[in-house]
């Protein structure tokens, strides 16, 4: 017995499925409700009426109900019937005959004789009784159905007549039979006391519900922190968010461009709100205009500006759509002032900016007073514009960009040729710190162009910086006419200045890209500029520059001066600092410098009121990369849970994909694909919406996820090629790149039985490994040795391998150095050894939160225990849920694990992968990736014509979309292309419809004719 429970299932087999139900529950905002719903089918009782608001999706959740219900494994079996509410005004028991109905074409007989009186409800003849029908129907039920539980769906249950639904109610309280009743009813419709019915309101779209919603069902580029702002401020309606998507911009979605304030009011929103703005006085209707368009919540100016009293607020009307508490109001719905703002006519609002001018006045805020002046200024007013630009100026330095970037738009619109250059400039700084960059680019271009050679050279650090974040390229030309060598001629101290902080934005930006022979070029210009400069921070921006740049393997790391210029830099030196002390495996003192950088520069306020909360925080765009850092940090640690969960919750509220070239990207597809083995919507969502998607990280990490999802589906020489691909496309000049982890190149070689091929990755693994953080550089190498070890030379190297995972803080990196050991020890036949490095991984692939890989090592371990002798618990012959392609899922190679290499032939038949030998490997081995030839079956698209539709629709398509293109044109499937390209079909109809709205078709039909026509 003892013998037999050494070789269980380790611990985290049981608990893989409490942690994919703990993911569900977080990311969907219905898993809930679906639970509660099953538990009542489960016990055969009860009735669940989902309440919601028009719009929020009270029948879409009665659907996932019904389709859960349908797929789930009960223990007694379940017949569903249908309570559909009849056309026009409903008869007295319609329900009721409905369901007697399909009971009877169910049963394919008739209804007994002695039940048919009983519930006929129009029998004028019999006292109808509901308590005494329920009875019979329950009768009825448990003859027909045989014990099975009856789920009854009553989509709209207040549209069935008072009959029906007290019958419905006497079934389900008299429990004479297994019935339970889902339905759904609008708020309010029914009384919570009138029956035995739990009602459970809907809640709101969360976050990943609006990003799911708008990125898969309706095919939009949306980035995640835009669809939970819409979902936060429409209420998480699904149908007011779908629609004011609609109106808005691709830039808007993705994020480049800042949101209307308010949003509009959509079709949705009206016919909530409509008829209560409706009952509504004139002066009460003006009321909420004036707080509608109020920058300040403090209740005695919205009063001041109205006229009204306290007591008239709390007692009337307007207290059903304003609170007021503390001193402060807010809307009780911020869809109420969408409406609002909407329907006031011009006057209206003019009036009500004048309003509130004249109150902010009284209380001595003139620059409040300025701001509603200008906004009731019909045809501008050029004497406003120096105290709007005032005001923007100390939006900016507080940190509150959107509100600055709105003021500097005000002052541009009313400016006259004197001031309009600086409103650009003010507007488009205030715009990239805000991560809106496509807004940034425009306005600092208008400002570029202005004439003005100081303000452009003071402006060029942000030009540059909105142009490469928007356009995904580093604009060397723009910097061109300040690097021909000398003093730029004519320009004053702080406009030199200006260049020297373009020149390093530039060279910070070449780093994370890659370029390091630009990055030392530009720092030695911006070294020799800043002779010139006489001011303090110019020398601190050189320093945090080549501080950044070591980073990224160009330079040393120096001293930056201690000079306080804001927020940003404290962060971005913070930052530098962190990313330094990782580099060199302090990442305990890492994680703890960004997560003092948070508590003490994060902003503490909602962003929505003026001068509220500090007098200075970081920006939205610095916070991004304090977060992302943060993530990394987590990463490294082998924490991937906690860098998931801390990577996901930054994503919904900040620009992530603009940080470190796009960094935010690669790291969230590979947390995806580290823990789930398929990357999920937030990834998709930052990757869609990334204006750098040829930057060297989302490049090279895209070709290192699609080796991981080969490698997870087995196809191992895939996975080799594409990770060989991935280091030909390095440049000899690089600066290096954060580190990812990612697969083992030598040991996918050594698998898939090239030693040739593996020889040539260590060697160039060797030289790379030298810019890795130490442990991690042991680990990778010490892998890589232990992988190439001839049976009988495994003893050095696994001895060296148990030192390097003493030191190795990380138990990601741990685990993955045991599963490596414990392949090797199979391929050399020590299977006893190879079970307990089995049992290690697996452990420590739970704790790391690598669920993909401990998968996995759970596949690999289970042919040992069977080898062994020992049971195999049932838990171990299914897959985890969530990753395909492992365990019975996906495209797998014959004979099941990796297999082993033909060095290893006396393995073969004791490990049931004889038939995964070199001739099964080249049968499989796939075509270069970027040729997208169909694997799945035969296609009579030519290679040529293929390589002419790749570059026909090139300049249209995205990388990603011509791939599912090109194997849709030769007949692939979703699911089919999906496993082709290791994503999830979700995906692949996120691309597959893009590809449609670019090129002009409505169907896979439109697409390949198209195709056939180009190819001609």
């Amino acid at each position: 017995m003892s013998e037999q429970q050494d070789y269980m299932v380790p611990e985290p087999v049981r608990r893989a499925d409490s942690r994919f139900a703990r993911r569900l529950e977080r990311l969907s905002s219905r898993a809930q409700e679906v639970d509660r719903a099953l538990a009542a089918v489960s016990e055969g009782k009860g009735g669940l009426v989902w309440t919601a608001e028009h719009g929020m999706g009270a029948s879409a959740t009665l659907e996932l109900v019904c389709e859960a219900v349908a797929t789930h494994e009960f223990a007694q079996p379940t017949v569903t019937l249908r309570c559909r509410p009849p056309a026009g005004v409903p008869a007295p028991g319609s329900a009721v005959v409905s369901v007697v109905s399909q009971v009877s074409q169910l049963a394919g007989g008739v209804v007994p004789e002695r039940l048919t009186r009983v519930l006929e409800p129009v029998d004028p003849g019999f006292g109808y009784l509901p308590e005494v029908a329920a009875v019979a129907l329950a009768e009825l039920l448990v003859a027909t159905f045989d014990g099975a539980t009856v789920v009854l769906v009553a989509d709209d249950l207040h549209l069935q007549d008072e009959l029906s639904r007290s019958v419905l109610a006497s079934l389900v309280a008299q429990r004479h039979a297994p019935v339970v009743l889902l339905g759904t009813a609008p708020a309010g419709a029914l009384d919570p006391s009138a029956g035995p019915f739990e009602l459970r309101a809907v809640p709101p779209l969360a976050p990943a519900d609006a990003l799911h919603l708008l990125l898969v069902e309706r095919r939009l580029a949306v980035a995640p922190h835009v669809a939970a702002r819409l979902a936060h401020l429409l209420g998480g309606n699904a149908a007011a968010i779908t629609q004011t998507a609609a109106l808005l911009t691709p830039e808007q979605l993705s994020g480049g461009s800042i949101l209307p304030d308010p949003l509009p009011a959509v079709p949705a929103v009206r016919s909530l709100f409509a008829d209560r703005l409706a009952a509504l006085s004139e002066a009460e209707r003006q009321a909420l205009l004036v707080a509608a368009v109020a920058v300040v919540d403090r209740t005695e100016l919205v009063l001041s500006a109205t006229g009204l009293a306290m007591e008239q607020v709390l007692d009337g009307p307007l207290a059903e759509h304003l609170v007021l508490a503390g001193g402060r109001f807010a809307f009780v719905d911020p869809r109420m002032r969408s409406l609002v703002h909407a329907d006031a006519r011009l006057a209206e609002r003019t009036a009500a900016h004048v309003a509130l001018a004249e109150a902010h006045r009284r209380a001595g805020e003139e620059d409040v007073a300025v701001w509603h002046s200008a906004l009731a200024t019909l045809v501008g007013d050029p004497a406003l514009v120096p105290g709007l630009l005032r005001i923007a100026r100390r939006h900016l330095d507080r940190g509150d960009v959107v509100w600055a970037h709105e003021v500097a738009r005000e002052a541009a619109s009313q400016a006259g040729a004197e001031h309009r250059a600086e409103a650009f400039a003010i507007a488009g700084v205030a715009a990239l710190r805000s991560g809106h960059v496509q807004d940034a680019a425009d306005w600092l271009r208008k400002a570029s162009r202005s004439g003005d050679d100081a303000l452009r050279a003071c402006t060029l650090g942000p030009l540059v910086a909105a142009l490469t974040l928007a356009e995904g390229q580093v604009p060397d030309d723009v910097l061109s006419p300040y690097l021909r060598g000398g003093r730029p001629d004519g320009l004053p101290p702080d406009a030199v200045a200006g260049v020297v902080t373009g020149v390093l934005t530039a060279a910070r930006l070449h780093a994370e890209r890659g370029d390091g022979v630009s990055t030392s070029q530009l720092l030695d210009t911006a070294t020799f500029l800043a002779s010139w400069c006489e001011d303090d921070a110019t020398p601190a921006r050189l320093a945090l520059a080549r501080s950044w740049a070591a980073v990224f393997g160009v330079g040393e790391r120096g001293v930056v001066p201690d000079v306080d210029l804001g927020p940003d830099h404290e962060a971005a030196l913070q930052v530098s600092r962190a990313l330094g002390l990782a580099a060199d495996d302090r990442l305990d003192d890492a994680a703890q410098t960004l997560a003092s950088v948070v508590a003490s520069l994060a902003p503490v306020r909602d962003g929505g009121r003026w001068f509220d909360g500090p007098d200075a925080a970081l920006t939205p765009l610095a916070e991004a990369h304090v977060r992302l850092a943060q993530a990394l940090v987590h990463l490294w640690r082998g924490t991937l849970t906690r860098a998931a969960d801390e990577l996901a919750e930054a994503a919904f509220r900040l620009p992530l994909g603009l940080p470190f070239a796009g960094m935010g990207v690669a790291a969230a597809r590979r947390l995806d694909m580290m823990t789930r083995g398929v990357v999920g919507p937030v990834a998709t969502a930052l990757e869609e919406t990334c204006a750098s998607p040829t930057s060297r990280p989302v490049r090279l990490g895209l070709l290192v996820d699609r080796a991981m999802g080969a490698a997870f589906a087995h196809h191992v020489t895939q996975a080799a090629t594409l990770l060989e691909l991935a280091a030909e496309r390095e440049r000899p000049d690089s600066a290096r790149m954060l580190p990812l982890p990612g697969l083992d190149d030598v040991e996918a070689w050594v698998v898939a039985g090239r030693h040739d091929a593996a020889q040539r990755a260590l060697a160039r693994r060797r030289v790379d490994a030298k810019e890795l953080p130490p442990s991690l550089r042991s680990a990778t190498l010490v892998r890589a040795d232990v992988s190439l070890a001839a049976p009988e030379d495994l003893t050095a190297p696994l001895e060296r391998a148990t030192r390097v995972n003493r030191t190795t803080a990380s138990p990601y990196e741990h685990a993955r150095t045991d599963l490596c050991a414990a392949r090797a020890l199979v391929r050399a036949g020590e299977l006893q050894r190879a079970h307990g490095l089995f049992l290690s991984a697996i452990e420590l692939f739970d704790d790391a939160g690598a669920d993909a890989w401990t998968t996995i090592a759970l596949d690999e371990h289970a042919e040992v225990v069977r080898l062994l002798g020992g049971p195999v618990p049932e838990d171990l012959t299914a897959a985890v849920p969530g990753v395909p392609g492992v365990l019975g899922g996906g495209a797998v190679v014959p004979g099941g694990t990796w297999p082993a290499a033909p060095r290893a032939g006396s393995m073969h038949a004791a490990l049931g992968v004889a038939r995964a030998g070199v001739e099964a490997q080249a049968a499989l081995r796939p075509a270069p990736p970027d040729a997208c030839r169909l694997a799945v079956r035969e296609s009579d698209v030519t290679d040529e014509a293929l390589a002419e539709l790749r570059g026909r629709w090139a300049d249209e398509l995205t990388e990603r979309e011509l791939d599912v293109a090109l194997l849709v044109v030769q007949g692939a499937s979703n699911r089919e292309a999906a496993d082709q390209l290791y994503l999830s079909v979700r995906t692949v109809e996120v691309h597959l419809g893009r590809v449609f709205r670019k090129l002009g078709v409505r169907s896979r039909v439109e697409l390949t004719v198209l195709a056939h026509r180009v190819g001609r």
